[in-house]
């Protein structure tokens, strides 16, 4: 079946991790996707555990992409990427505003070689903050700034950044999103556009009630460990007498009833003190609530507490890691996991395509290619150069 975006044709000169990342997510979904890279390629084939000097992490994040080197400082690399942004659906960067501008390949010419184009654009603190000296910014210092990090941690100690790389993933996503939209936008003016994203927005648009909570009642909200903020929902995280963790939900008053009749029978189920969310909401209640949980799993293994809790219809998880992402019965009924071929490393395990979609569905086809391995492809098939410029191209240094 042919992928949702196998007729787009995406450019990606962006480094590291946002903007590739973006790029990553269309590749998964069928577009073409053309990585441009410095002639010592991109900083990410550096990053990470490697397996026979092969870098892992690049397996997964240049998979789907086909690599080019390209000197984007110089006058000669400029002007292929023009030749490339000519016939292409998105280019995707992530670089500091104004380095595109300097290198002559910002949105002004790019638009005027292509008015279709779309142009993500992912910085820091967005495009206008550009001035004469913006400032850089990376993903965990955007986890800071987007106010998420203030909310990860307990009350009594320091915030705790998750483990990986949360804010240039999530705005990678909402990237592909915005990019989306703009192509939908196109099919009814004809026109590209530029979808600008700061690193910071993501994260920030998803916490939606902090700040309407501020504006209206003064209250900061803050850490409160594994438990929701502002007693929201209960939930918290538990260790089972086997020494597993578990992550425990629930927000409706029946879901809550029914974890509370599994552990103490009607008559906790039945306590006023946790029947209504007002109720469960006064501090010594929740402390109440939370420690009867515990108590509970901390009395069982691990299995039994996730049998028992699905068969009286409440919600709990095992944290899983990577050994038991690789073993879990969720993830093989979903084809989450795909095993990739790699070259140099043979079958090499990673995440699958997401979404799934039915009638056309994305996939992962192959995994990062070696540095500059698409050079002859995309310079002499798809642009039209010789073998022999090529060659003079590689001499100077522009591939």
């Amino acid at each position: 079946m042919p992928a949702a975006l196998d007729d787009l044709r995406v450019i990606d000169v962006g480094h590291v991790l946002a903007g590739p990342f973006a790029a990553t997510l269309l590749g998964d979904l069928g577009a073409d996707v053309i990585k441009v890279e410095p002639p010592e390629g991109d900083g990410l084939r550096r990053l990470g555990p490697r397996k026979d000097g092969r870098p892992l992490w690049w397996t997964v994040a240049g998979r789907n992409k086909r690599c080019i080197t390209l000197d984007l400082r110089t006058p000669q690399g400029q002007e292929l990427l023009m030749r490339l942004a000519r016939d292409a659906d998105v280019l995707v960067e992530n670089f500091r505003p104004g380095t595109m501008e300097r290198w002559n390949i910002g949105w002004d010419p790019l638009h005027a070689e292509n008015p279709k184009l779309i142009m993500l654009r992912i910085s820091g603190y967005g495009q206008q903050s550009a001035g004469s000296n913006p400032k850089p910014m990376f993903g965990r210092p955007s986890e800071a700034l987007s106010g998420a990090l203030h909310l990860s941690g307990f009350p009594d100690g320091p915030p705790n950044h998750i483990g990986f790389s949360l804010g240039d993933t999530s705005t990678a996503l909402m990237g592909a999103y915005g990019v989306l939209a703009a192509l939908h936008d196109r099919e009814r003016s004809g026109e590209g556009q530029v979808v600008d994203l700061a690193l910071f927005e993501t994260l920030f648009r998803m916490i939606e009630w902090h700040i309407p909570v501020y504006d209206q009642l003064g209250i900061v909200t803050e850490r409160a460990g594994n438990r929701f903020p502002l007693g929201l929902m209960v939930g918290n995280v538990y260790q089972s007498s086997d020494g597993k963790w578990l992550s425990m939900s629930a927000a409706a008053d029946t879901v809550i009833r029914r974890m509370l009749t599994l552990i103490g029978g009607e008559v906790l189920a039945d306590d006023p003190r946790f029947a209504t969310a007002e109720a469960r909401n006064e501090p010594e209640n929740l402390e109440a609530l939370l420690a009867a949980v515990g108590d509970w799993i901390a009395a069982r293994p691990a299995h039994e507490v996730l049998d028992e809790f699905e068969r009286a219809g409440a919600v709990i998880a095992l944290v899983h890691n990577a050994a038991d992402i690789v073993d879990s019965p969720a993830y093989k009924d979903r084809d989450a996991i795909v095993s990739v071929n790699d070259p140099h490393l043979g079958p090499v395990k990673m995440p699958n395509a997401v979404p799934r979609l039915s009638a056309s569905p994305g996939s992962v086809r192959w995994t990062g290619p070696d540095i500059g391995a698409h050079n002859e492809e995309i310079y002499c098939d798809l642009l039209g150069l010789s073998k022999k410029e090529l060659a003079e191209l590689r001499e100077i240094g522009v591939i």
